[in-house]
């Protein structure tokens, strides 16, 4: 457990809203806002894929709402590493955050990956030929920008560090911004996210999301608790949850939520095929 003194930094740096259950009954909640998985202001607030799988989880593990800590992802992290006592519902298992953090079963599947165009922009990009992640990378007339600290899985996490260090951004709703202002030129997003920025940016019909040679099979996300003995003890308590849960309606209803309509055939069969086969 982190001593008083950092827990009280790390409360102090975030958004703190306060929920019904006390924190030894049930976790607190890292959040932040990435819509449609993590909606935190607005008229759909609460309703991202993310937010209704913790609601639920929140219902089995307690019968009530835990406190939520509102920050950007890289604080999130920064606190994970911290040991402090939050999970966040969302996150990807790689061998780096293995380190300090431990995982659940998978949750929902961020798929699938395209390089999103400003639409006035898409024959220049289609003109291209079939897209090529590192053709884009390298070229370097072209502008685009990576979310701080995320993975969008390996294969594509090597070919954004193969092209040099990338320029980051630190919220999704400003790369969008400079995306529809012609001051980034694409972005490697998936469908649903591009979707939904583009509609509450006021430019509903602004994006275009094509798809491009190395867009990887779906990447798993998952509840991540920090690699402490509380960690451990709370992801053992949500794998059961997701265990009895994953495969009835309701809970493929939150993971098809915000999917585009084009994406729902393909999602629907990454769900059996891979989604509740992998541990």
């Amino acid at each position: 457990m982190l001593a008083r003194p950092c827990l009280s930094l790390f409360l102090a740096a975030f958004l703190v809203a306060a929920g019904g259950a006390r924190a030894e009954e049930a976790p607190a909640w890292a959040v932040y806002d990435a819509p449609p998985f993590m909606i935190a202001e607005g008229e759909d607030r609460e309703a991202g894929i993310f937010d209704r799988i913790r609601h639920l989880l929140d219902a089995r593990l307690s019968g009530g709402p835990a406190r939520t800590l509102r920050g950007p992802f890289p604080r999130v992290v920064s606190a994970l590493k911290d040991g402090t006592e939050i999970c966040f519902v969302g996150g990807i298992r790689t061998p780096e955050r293995e380190a300090f953090a431990v995982f659940s079963l998978p949750v929902a599947m961020f798929y699938p990956l395209r390089i999103v165009v400003h639409a006035p922009e898409r024959a220049r990009f289609e003109a291209r030929g079939p897209l090529s992640l590192p053709a884009l990378l390298a070229d370097r007339s072209l502008r685009t920008s990576f979310l701080r600290d995320r993975t969008q899985g390996p294969e594509i996490d090597a070919l954004v560090r193969a092209s040099g260090p990338p320029t980051v951004h630190s919220e999704f709703r400003e790369a969008f911004r400079m995306l529809l202002a012609d001051r980034l030129d694409y972005l490697v997003e998936y469908s649903a996210i591009a979707a939904y920025q583009a509609n509450i940016l006021g430019q509903p019909e602004g994006v275009a999301a094509l798809p491009f040679a190395e867009a990887p099979a779906p990447l798993l996300s998952r509840v991540m608790c920090p690699n402490t003995e509380w960690g451990r003890a709370r992801i053992a308590r949500i794998d059961a949850i997701l265990r009895a849960e994953r495969s009835s309606p309701a809970y493929r209803a939150i993971v098809e939520a915000w999917a585009e309509p084009g994406d729902l055939a393909t999602i629907r069969e990454a769900y059996d095929r891979t989604f509740l086969t992998t541990e």
